[in-house]
């Protein structure tokens, strides 16, 4: 029963992650009134997710954990917002940051427990960067049905890293 809660409580708080990260992502792009609430509603979600690992690691890997996803969320705004902006340069360097912040998540994670593999990690978070990306560009070229149908995929996706991190937890 345990096992069932804590696999519901990973997919909640990545569901979380995934569907405020597309409020943010269309509140820039649409300048839709509120997004300073948005975004802080998603800034909280870097603390859930270290409150769900929290019966399994440190306080210490709560607190690096939530600085990391922290930095990712952040990242991700930024890049929506200089993409908004038509700043290639700025997009391309915050681009090279944000998978560098995936891979160092990645590692995070390899550190805190044998069962998360880092090359396994590093892919899934690559993915997750690519279609958020995706995602992103498509609202910005007007094309909603892509951008919707993308964000089909990154719930997928998003679903399927639950269950990884809930599993390795559980093993």
């Amino acid at each position: 029963m345990k096992d069932c809660k804590l696999q519901i409580d990973m997919r909640d708080v990545w569901a979380k992650h995934v569907w405020w990260t597309r409020e943010v992502i269309l509140g820039i792009i649409h300048d839709t009134p509120g997004l300073d609430l948005r975004v802080a509603k998603l800034l909280e979600n870097p603390a859930e997710m270290a409150a769900v690992f929290a019966p399994f690691i440190s306080q210490d890997a709560q607190r690096r954990m939530t600085e990391l996803f922290t930095t990712h969320l952040k990242q991700g705004g930024d890049l929506v917002t200089a993409a908004k902006a038509g700043d290639t340069k700025k997009v391309n360097e915050i681009t090279q940051a944000w998978y560098a912040n995936a891979t160092e998540i990645a590692q995070f994670f390899s550190e805190i427990n044998p069962n998360y593999r880092f090359g396994e990690v590093r892919m899934m978070m690559f993915e997750h960067l690519r279609l958020t990306i995706a995602e992103a560009t498509a609202e910005l070229g007007g094309k909603y049905q892509e951008s919707i149908n993308t964000f089909d995929q990154i719930q997928a996706e998003a679903a399927q890293m639950a269950d990884y991190f809930a599993a390795g937890l559980v093993n």
